[in-house]
């Protein structure tokens, strides 16, 4: 029987991407908050503060994907170790 993964090690560490992960999230917290500070309810509808929700949903998402990826690929290495 193969090894999993190749028995190659990874390239980054998981500690790595759990670190960048949360950078990324607190990046969007930061902006989300400015936002929600600097524009006006009354003003959220113009196009200008559209966009920048926009914007910042979108960064919400790539930092949901990367974590649901991190997720499952650590129940991988979970499910390879109890494996052995």
């Amino acid at each position: 029987m193969g090894c999993a993964g190749g028995g190659q090690p990874p390239l980054v560490p998981i500690s790595a991407e759990l670190k960048m992960i949360r950078h990324l999230q607190d990046r969007v917290n930061k902006r989300t908050a400015e936002y929600e500070s600097t524009v006006p309810a009354e003003q959220r509808e113009a196009d200008e503060a559209r966009a920048k929700a926009k914007d910042l949903s979108e960064r919400q998402a790539k930092v949901r994907d990367l974590t649901r990826k991190l997720a499952v690929k650590l129940n991988q290495e979970t499910e390879a170790e109890g494996g052995r």
